[in-house]
C-alpha cells in the first residue's frame, strides 16, 4: 500500500512535468511560426513583389518554395517542442532520482525503495522492504513532490508569445490591407501589398493576328496617386526587355480589364491609362506598373498563325479475327492489314471550324471525308477503314478564315491477308497404285493470322484414252465434277495458329467406284482465319493412277529385275576390282626383312 502512495505521487510529478514542458513547447512553437510569417512577409515583400523581371507563375513558385520551408520549419519545431514531449515518458527511477534532487533531505531514501519495491522478494526480505517503505512514506508525508518543477520558464515564455501574438493582432487590425494580402499570398494567391498607387485591372494578354497592332489598357484607383502617365514592361521570347508609355486618357470609361484579386473596380471611377504595341511580329509578355504599383504578373500574348496539327495520335484497330491488340502510334503513316479501321486524333494548335480527310490513290482523290471536332474545336478526329493502298492529308480552315499550309501526305500502305501456303511433302509425286493402295499423306502449312481447318480434296475420273490435253484437264483441280473432301480432324490444336504439319492416310478402298484405269487427283486445302470469308489455300496436285493388280505385280517384277540386275553388275564390278589390286600386290618386289638389333 505504501509503494503505490510512492508511486502516485511520482505520477503526479510526471503529469505535471509533462504538462509544463508541452505548454512551453506550444508557445515556443506559436513564437517559431509568427517568426516564420514575418520572415516570410520581409522576403515576400521586399524581395518577391518588387521583382520587375518575375512571373506569375515564377513568383507563385517562389511563395510555394517560402510556405513549404515555413511549414516544414514549422513541423520541426513541433515536433522538437510538444510531440517528442508528449511522446516521452520517464520511468519511475528517472522521476524518484530529480525528486531526490530537489529534497536533499531524503538521502537516497526514495529511489531505494522504489527500486527495492521493483524487485520484490528475489532481492530482499519482504519485512525489510515493508520497513523501509513505511520510513520512506513517513518521511515524505510533509514534501510536495511538484515543486521540484521549475514553470519560469513557461512564465516567461507564456508571456512573451501572448506580447508578440497581441501586438500582431494590432498591427494586423491597424493595416488590415497589409494583413489580407499577406495571408492571400501565402495561400498562393493573385494578391498584391497597398501600393501608393493601386492598380485596379489590366488588359489580359490575349492572341492578336501577326503584325496587327494591340492595346495596353490598365485602371488606376482614384483614391490613390494618380501619376502623369504609367509604363508597361515589353519582353519577347529571347527576354529582350523594352518600355511602353502608357497615356492617361482623359474621361474615358473604365474598361473591360482583368480585375486584380480582393480589388474590384467601380463602374466608371477607374482612371484609365492606355498605350499600343503598334505590330506584333512574335509572342510577348508585357507587365505594367504605375509609380510604385506592379501589376501580379507578365501578360502573354500569342500571335496567330495559321493553323497546324500539333501531334497525331493512330490509333489502329485491327480486324477481330487477327486476334492483335490495339496499337498507338504518333507517326501519320499508315501501315496496318486491310479491314484495320484507324482512329485518328489530331491535337491542332488553334481552333478551327472544319478539318478534313483528303484521300487518294495513284490515279485519282476522292471526297474529302468531315473529321469530328471536339468542343473546343482544337482535336479533330476520324475512324478511317484501310480498303486500299494509297495518300491521305488533313486540310484545315481556322476561326480566323485561314488555311494550313502544305499539308503533309502520309502514306496508306493496306496490307492484304494473304492465303495459306501449303505444301505436299511426302510423296510429292504422282503415283502408280492399286485400288487397295493406302497412303499415307504428309504436308505442312503456314498463313500470317492464323489457320481454322483443313481438308484433303480428291476427284476420280478415267483415264482418257487419248489426246494429252484431256490428261492434263483431270490433274486440274478447278476442272471436272466438283471435288469429295476429306476433312483432317485435330490439325489446329490453338488459336491463331500460323503453321501446321500434318499426316492423313488417304485409304483408296474407301472409295466408291474406283476401278483400274482411274485416276484419283487430289491436294491439301487449308483455310485462314479472315473474316466474313476465309482466304483457302491450296498445295500443288498430285495423281494415283490406278491400275489392276496384275499389272502392278508385272510392274513390280520389272523393277525388282531390273534392281537385281544392277545389284549383280555392282558385284562383278567390285569382283573385278579385288582381281586387280590382287594383280598389283604380286607384282611389287618384296620388303627385305632388317637384321636383328638394327
Amino acid at each position: 500500500m505504501s509503494s503505490t502512495l510512492l508511486l502516485d505521487k511520482l505520477d503526479e510529478v510526471r503529469r505535471r512535468q509533462r504538462s509544463v514542458a508541452v505548454a512551453a513547447g506550444a508557445c515556443k512553437s506559436a513564437l517559431a511560426l509568427l517568426g516564420l510569417i514575418v520572415a516570410f512577409f520581409l522576403l515576400d515583400w521586399l524581395v518577391l513583389s518588387r521583382a520587375a523581371s518575375s512571373e506569375g507563375s515564377g513568383d507563385k513558385l517562389a511563395r510555394a518554395v517560402l510556405v513549404l520551408t515555413i511549414l516544414a520549419t514549422f513541423a520541426y519545431v513541433l515536433w522538437r517542442t510538444v510531440i517528442r514531449e508528449l511522446r516521452m515518458r520517464p520511468d519511475d527511477d528517472e522521476v524518484a532520482l530529480r525528486v531526490e534532487r530537489g529534497h536533499p533531505e531524503l538521502r537516497g531514501r526514495l529511489i531505494s525503495t522504489i527500486q527495492l519495491t521493483r524487485a520484490g522478494q528475489s532481492a530482499v526480505s519482504k519485512e525489510l522492504i515493508a520497513a523501509l517503505e513505511e520510513d520512506t512514506l513517513s518521511f515524505a508525508g510533509g514534501l510536495t513532490f511538484t515543486d521540484i518543477i521549475n514553470i519560469e520558464v513557461l512564465k516567461k515564455v507564456a508571456l512573451v508569445s501572448g506580447a508578440l501574438f497581441l501586438l500582431s493582432l494590432g498591427l494586423g487590425a491597424w493595416r488590415s490591407d497589409f494583413t489580407k494580402a499577406l495571408f492571400g499570398r501565402l495561400l498562393l494567391t493573385e494578391q498584391a501589398y497597398p501600393t501608393s498607387a493601386r492598380i485596379l485591372t489590366a488588359t489580359p494578354g490575349g492572341r492578336v493576328p501577326h503584325g496587327e497592332p494591340f492595346v495596353i489598357s490598365i485602371e488606376l484607383d482614384p483614391k490613390g496617386v494618380l501619376p502623369e502617365h504609367a509604363s508597361a514592361t515589353i519582353r519577347n521570347a529571347a527576354g529582350q526587355t523594352s518600355e511602353l508609355l502608357l497615356a492617361r486618357v482623359p474621361d474615358a470609361p473604365a474598361a473591360a480589364g482583368k480585375p486584380l484579386a480582393g480589388r474590384p473596380s467601380p463602374a466608371g471611377a477607374a482612371v484609365v491609362y492606355r498605350g499600343t504595341i503598334e505590330h506584333v511580329l512574335e509572342d510577348l509578355d508585357f507587365r505594367p506598373a504605375a509609380l510604385d504599383a506592379l501589376w501580379v504578373r507578365f501578360e502573354h500574348i500569342q500571335v496567330q498563325y495559321r493553323p497546324a496539327i500539333k501531334s497525331l495520335s493512330l490509333t489502329s484497330h485491327f480486324p477481330h479475327y487477327i486476334g492483335k491488340a490495339d496499337e498507338v502510334s504518333a507517326v501519320g503513316d499508315i501501315r496496318a492489314p486491310v479491314g484495320t479501321t484507324v482512329h485518328i486524333v489530331a491535337t491542332l494548335n488553334k481552333q478551327v471550324k472544319t478539318a478534313r480527310v483528303q484521300l487518294r490513290d495513284d490515279r485519282q482523290a476522292g471526297k474529302p471525308l468531315d473529321m469530328q471536332l471536339d468542343q473546343g474545336s482544337t482535336t479533330a478526329t476520324i475512324d478511317l477503314p484501310i480498303t486500299a493502298s494509297g495518300y491521305y492529308r488533313i486540310n484545315l480552315h481556322c476561326v480566323d478564315d485561314f488555311d494550313n499550309a502544305s499539308p503533309i501526305d502520309y502514306s496508306i500502305d493496306a496490307i492484304k491477308d494473304r492465303p495459306p501456303v501449303v505444301k505436299i511433302t511426302f510423296p510429292a509425286q504422282d503415283k502408280t497404285v492399286t485400288r487397295f493402295a493406302r497412303w499415307p499423306i504428309r504436308f505442312t502449312g503456314r498463313d500470317d493470322y492464323g489457320l481454322v481447318r483443313g481438308a484433303l480434296k480428291y476427284r476420280i475420273a478415267a483415264v482418257p484414252k487419248d489426246g494429252s490435253a484431256d490428261s492434263a484437264s483431270i490433274s486440274d483441280p478447278d476442272s471436272g465434277p466438283p471435288p469429295q473432301t476429306l476433312p483432317i480432324e485435330g490439325l489446329i490444336t490453338g488459336k491463331g495458329q500460323k503453321e501446321v504439319s500434318g499426316e492423313v492416310i488417304f485409304d483408296l478402298r474407301t472409295l466408291s467406284g474406283l476401278q483400274p484405269d482411274t485416276r484419283v487427283t487430289y491436294w491439301i486445302e487449308l483455310d485462314d482465319n479472315q473474316e466474313p470469308a476465309p482466304n483457302h489455300g491450296r498445295s500443288n496436285t498430285y495423281t494415283f493412277n490406278v491400275v489392276d493388280v496384275a499389272v502392278m505385280q508385272e510392274m513390280l517384277d520389272r523393277e525388282r529385275n531390273t534392281l537385281i540386275e544392277g545389284v549383280q553388275g555392282i558385284r562383278d564390278k567390285e569382283k573385278d576390282n579385288r582381281d586387280a589390286v590382287d594383280h598389283i600386290r604380286r607384282d611389287l618386289p618384296a620388303t627385305p626383312t632388317p637384321p636383328p638389333g638394327q
